[in-house]
């Protein structure tokens, strides 16, 4: 059982870690988590930002812990970092052991700086120390009691050098600049605290006994599957984007996480939902794992980006699946729709365009009984409002002559000039239009049924989702090893599953009033046709260059003058 007391506990350490460490907090906290874990810490950055002090601050967490610090050069040998050879044992019983005691098989942290300098004989004994957690001295294998292993440099380890393997066992990685904020920089340099001093309180320092017993209770703590599936879509992100990387010219550095580094995180995020007293990981822990999976300080904003759209896509597929209400009604929708509209034809008067050949791209309306000037632009006619007055030219349809006059429209399909009224030549144009029918009362009761279960359900997620803001979201504000920052990204998603939940249940209200409210014969809306394509009376458009007297034209007595 996990009790609180233990996340007080650790809160009071890492506050005695912090003191007076400046813009470093969640450097130090991360790295006391990764010893926590069993795992060892890389800290990139250059000279004097504080690498090494946040490995001598580590050691006072741990009661009684001894610590190893080494500078490597390219000369170092394994006597400066595992011990000299035992003369006696050498002498007396011809055995080559070293005496580990105050080097680096004896100690509890290790702080190794320029790690990459280290030659291939002390990089073999690392891996075999970091793998198995084991030395071998000579003729005998002993576990070592490392609690971590910091690493630092300036850099990234050279490629094609065979340092691969050792790269991949620092698990947390950690870029460390200067300090940015210029009050936190002019409080550094004036301050005269003394920043190696221990002011942990002894009682609150954790045994080793205390370090062993509480790896077997970490190991306990459980693993949502909405972890495990959030796991899996940033997977397939970096399985994405290595894609795209490998496509392009010349291709892009790829991103690689291995399974073992995948089992490791699982570790730590076990040990960060332990350390801050709770029984199971959640969502605010897999903040940590842009930490655990970049290869390059160049990629962190890439990997932050990965793990917030995963955690935003994927975190709370298992809290409600608003995906299957949304779906069932729409298909009602469909259903309401199939069963409460018909299409039927709908005639209407349109006025009838015509061209001239040497003209094709003007189209002209002709206006009934107006005499030889019978051809207006429709363009023109078209753009004028109703009750405005303009001088319109009128073409003859006979010859190249025409006339201006003054018009006043009427409407779409009239104008008046000098005191008559006068009319537009007019084609049918038959069009679908889409009508209602009254559903059955029978059918109307069978929706009400399907609309009460909609709600029901969308009430029971958003139940849902409160209960579990109660029950597993308050306390994600206090997560000791992730910046607060990160909340907004976890509560936006929450704040957006109400917001789509609430617009579902609006949508069943808005369907509800619909069908109720339906009629028969009510017009909806009209199915678009290109009235341009629409035939005239003589069924094409006409070239009126080829008209002849209309036989419907009068003798002019209704003519424009």
């Amino acid at each position: 059982m996990i009790t609180p007391p233990i996340r007080e506990r650790i809160q009071q350490i890492l506050d005695s870690l912090n003191t007076n460490l400046i813009e470093r907090r969640e450097t130090m906290n991360l790295t006391f988590l990764s010893a926590m874990a069993g795992e060892s810490t890389f800290l990139l950055g250059p000279p004097g930002v504080a690498k090494s002090l946040i490995a001598r601050r580590l050691k006072f967490a741990f009661k009684g812990a001894r610590s190893f610090e080494y500078l490597m050069h390219r000369f170092s040998t394994p006597d400066e970092v595992f011990g000299p050879i035992s003369i006696s044992k050498l002498k007396n019983e011809d055995k080559l052991e070293r005496v580990v005691d105050y080097y680096l098989p004896g100690a509890n942290v290790a702080f190794l700086d320029e790690i990459w300098k280290a030659g291939p004989s002390i990089q073999n004994t690392l891996l075999t120390i970091l793998n198995e957690k084991i030395y071998r001295n000579g003729e005998q294998e002993f576990p070592v009691n490392l609690l971590g292993i910091i690493a630092a440099s300036n850099e990234l380890p050279a490629e094609n050098q065979g340092l691969e393997a050792l790269w991949d066992r620092f698990l947390v990685r950690r870029y460390v600049p200067s300090i940015q904020d210029r009050g936190n920089f002019e409080s550094m340099i004036t301050s005269v605290s003394n920043v190696y001093q221990d002011t942990l309180a002894e009682s609150a320092k954790i045994s080793l006994d205390e370090y062993t017993a509480w790896q077997a209770v970490r190991d306990l703590v459980a693993i949502p599957q909405e972890i495990l599936d959030l796991i899996q879509h940033i997977r397939v992100k970096i399985e994405v984007h290595n894609k795209e990387q490998a496509e392009k010219t010349p291709p892009g550095p790829e991103i690689y996480v291995s399974d073992r580094r995948w089992k490791k995180i699982i570790k730590v995020l076990r040990t960060s939902a332990f350390l801050n007293g709770r029984q199971k990981i959640d969502l605010m822990d897999c903040f940590l794992i842009p930490s655990m999976i970049w290869d390059s300080p160049e990629q962190t904003d890439l990997m932050t980006m990965m793990v917030r759209e995963s955690i935003r896509h994927q975190g709370y597929t298992l809290v409600v699946n608003s995906g299957e209400v949304q779906q069932a009604i729409e298909k009602l929708s469909l259903e309401i729709e199939s069963e409460t509209q018909y299409v039927k034809l709908k005639q209407t008067n349109l006025p009838a365009k015509y061209y001239f050949k040497t003209h094709p791209d003007e189209k002209y309306y002709e206006v009934a009984r107006a005499g030889k000037y019978c051809l207006m632009s429709a363009k023109i006619f078209d753009t004028l409002k109703v009750g405005t007055q303009a001088g319109v030219r009128f073409h003859s349809r006979l010859d190249d002559y025409y006339t201006d006059r003054y018009i006043t429209k009427v409407d779409d399909l009239s104008f008046t000039s000098d005191g008559k009224h006068y009319h537009l030549k007019t084609c049918v144009q038959e069009e679908s239009g889409v009508f209602t029918k009254k559903p059955h009362d029978l059918v109307i009761e069978s929706w009400d049924e399907y609309i009460d279960t909609f709600k029901q359900e969308i009430q029971k997620d958003l139940a849902a989702v409160e209960d579990y803001f109660e029950a597993e979201l308050k306390h994600i504000q206090d997560n000791l090893f992730v910046d607060k920052s990160n909340l907004s990204t976890i509560f936006t998603k929450i704040d957006e599953l109400k917001v789509q939940l609430r617009q579902l249940e609006l949508r069943c209200n808005e369907l509800y009033a619909k069908y109720h409210t339906l009629g028969d014969d009510q017009f909806v809306k009209s199915i678009p046709v290109d009235i341009d394509k629409v035939k005239s009376d003589e069924g094409q458009p006409v070239d009126v260059t080829n008209l002849k007297e209309y036989d419907e034209i009068d003798d002019g007595e209704d003519e424009l003058p």
